[in-house]
């Protein structure tokens, strides 16, 4: 405080010290009640999990993710370049155009995000789904619902 002295400092601590002690005495007064009241207080109430998390459970939730993305992406891009997209930065363009969602499911398709996807896609793909129709945004086909 700019203009506080000595004098000033020590009313202000010791107005702080009251303060801490009403909300000290307010505080016990309130769980006095909620324990009168039959209120559980403290403790395990059974919405803990018995174990902690798993890292290695996480990691293949998010390698199954990535493997259903790497799945379905392939048949996106094949419809793309039929229809004369070609290059990762212009795939990335066009699936962010339709709305197709990243992997991740947030953010934006960027070209290290193709790459990666397809880079682990299978090898064989569905041709009977290639017959669906491609919605034209900004001139750049993609498969509308994506």
């Amino acid at each position: 405080m700019p203009g506080a002295d000595d004098l000033m400092m020590r009313i202000y601590a010791a107005m702080a010290q009251k303060e801490r002690e009403l909300i000290s005495e307010r505080t016990r007064a309130a769980l006095r009640a909620a324990k009168a009241r039959g209120a559980a207080l403290g403790g395990d109430r059974g919405y803990r999990p018995t174990v902690g998390p798993s890292a290695a459970a996480a990691a293949q939730a998010r390698r199954r993710a990535a493997e259903q993305a790497a799945h379905r992406l392939p048949l996106e891009v094949q419809r793309l370049r039929a229809n004369g997209v070609t290059g990762q930065a212009a795939l990335a363009r066009a699936l962010n155009q339709c709305g197709v969602p990243v992997p991740s499911g947030r953010g934006a398709w960027t070209h290290t995000t193709v790459a990666r996807v397809l880079a682990r896609a299978p090898g064989k793909h569905r041709p009977h789904l290639m017959d669906r129709p491609l919605c034209v945004e900004g001139g750049v086909g993609v498969p509308p619902g994506l």
